[in-house]
């Protein structure tokens, strides 16, 4: 229920008129890479791979150039040290398999503890129909042994074949306090 519930409230802030998937696309390219982050010696990097484990997506506009909708990728990987399921709730608003992107990546570890980051970007379609997908990641909190931290990361990730796809992702995290 409450993930039905999730995918609504994100599908309802993906529907928009063409020109306004354009002007986003626009935005969200410049929010995206606006901000640069500078990681220090404790950083650590993962490469998770994540496949789509529910999605609702829709084609729509002339010969189905636009993609909007959400997806929920998930994949598991070894994060900061311990084995850590890795989670992305995304929505999407596409044209011609590239634009703009929001939701949600967390980080959920065995003892329950997570970190929980908003994150901001873009996908660009090449001709190939392969994706690079780029995106800002602003933390939002933690809990159990995260609970009084500060996490900053960056989250970059490639798809071979359209949306809804796996994304092999790079995960960059560090703890600064």
């Amino acid at each position: 229920m409450l993930f039905s519930l999730l995918f609504v409230s994100l599908l309802a802030s993906s529907c928009s008129s063409q020109d306004s998937a354009e002007a986003s696309n626009s935005t969200a390219a410049t929010s995206s890479t606006s901000s640069v982050v500078t990681f220090g010696p404790t950083a650590q990097t993962v490469n998770v791979e994540m496949p789509s484990v529910a999605k609702t997506l829709y084609k729509v506009g002339k010969d189905g150039t636009v993609t909007y909708g959400a997806n929920q990728l998930v994949g598991s990987a070894t994060v900061l040290g311990q084995p850590a399921t890795v989670e992305i709730l995304g929505s999407v608003n596409y044209i011609n398999g590239s634009g703009p992107f929001t939701g949600f990546l967390t980080v959920t570890w065995a003892d329950a503890s997570s970190i929980g980051f908003s994150i901001l970007g873009t996908a660009t379609q090449g001709t190939d129909g392969s994706s690079k997908i780029v995106s800002s990641m602003d933390y939002i909190g933690g809990s159990g042994t995260y609970i009084d931290t500060q996490v900053q990361g960056k989250f970059t990730a490639n798809r071979t074949a359209e949306v809804g796809t796996p994304i092999m992702t790079e995960l960059t995290l560090e703890v600064l306090q």
